[in-house]
């Protein structure tokens, strides 16, 4: 326990420097990749499907389209 202590007391005391600065822009490039993955997935799936699975004869759906948007919608959520 008190090595922690003088763990948080360093990170405390050392002062800013360019490494910090890199790290926020990496982990904010991070995030909004990965909000306009989520964001487009939806509109990038639904052009596919009208270019690979279309079937003019079906109002409904195709399956495999419902199942591949759910599927992305989950996936980021299941690797924390």
């Amino acid at each position: 326990m008190a090595n922690q202590l003088g763990v948080l007391n360093a990170l405390d005391a050392a002062k800013t420097q360019w490494y910090h600065f890199t790290a926020i822009v990496i982990a904010g490039m991070g995030f909004f990749t990965d909000a306009y993955d989520l964001f487009s997935i939806s509109l990038i799936t639904k052009l596919l499907g009208r270019i690979y699975y279309f079937d003019s004869l079906s109002k409904k759906p195709e399956l495999c389209l419902i199942v591949l948007q759910l599927l992305l919608m989950v996936w980021p959520f299941a690797e924390l």
